[in-house]
């Protein structure tokens, strides 16, 4: 099962990651469908254009893991295949099968380049999915250096640890990167 709900235990964080990423390389539909997916991956702008040139359909279709090609990108960091969508005019509200935007990819994937130009296209930082948790959340549970380079992008852009004991709990315990970034913004800011 793909979500990007918060993870009970590291076994369940690694399962799922596996999952989001054989999900993420999957092929997508046959036809131009499958390339816009193919190119994505690839983050070849090129061949992003040409595509959507061809068939304006393909920007916003879904694909592997009910994701568009904006998600499917957000997801695996291609950040030129991404900005590519985003110039072209990509709908970035579009959720995946259960929900998730791209903002909330990109935090639970440890994504910061890929947040930083979603927010430069408009996206809402703080957008809370209806599980009650923000990408920011999702990306403090990451565990990887990337998850606290997006935390501290995230807080940048003007995200809130409206919940901040979700932050502070996942942090202190998986990723003592994520830790030090959380730490710090607690310590500077009036929570």
């Amino acid at each position: 099962c793909y979500c990007l709900c918060k993870p009970t235990s590291m076994a369940l964080r690694a399962a799922l990651c596996g999952v989001l990423a054989m999900m993420a390389t999957a092929e997508g539909p046959a036809g131009v469908a499958d390339d816009i997916f193919a190119a994505v991956r690839r983050d070849d702008a090129a061949a992003i254009e040409r595509l959507v040139g061809a068939d304006a359909t393909v920007l916003d279709k879904t694909g592997p893991g009910g994701q568009s090609p904006t998600m499917h990108g957000v997801l695996q960091g291609k950040s030129k295949a991404v900005a590519t969508l985003i110039k072209l005019g990509a709908d970035l509200t579009v959720g995946e099968k259960d929900g998730y935007t791209p903002m909330h990819g990109a935090g639970f994937q440890g994504r910061a380049k890929v947040a930083k130009l979603l927010a430069a296209a408009g996206v809402d930082v703080n957008a809370v999915h209806a599980d009650g948790y923000a990408p920011i959340h999702r990306a403090c549970w990451g565990t990887q250096q990337r998850h606290a380079e997006t935390v501290e992008a995230m807080l940048a852009l003007g995200a809130t640890l409206a919940d901040k004991a979700a932050c502070r709990a996942a942090a202190d315990g998986s990723n003592a990167w994520t830790a030090d970034v959380v730490k710090a913004h607690f310590a500077k800011a009036d929570l």
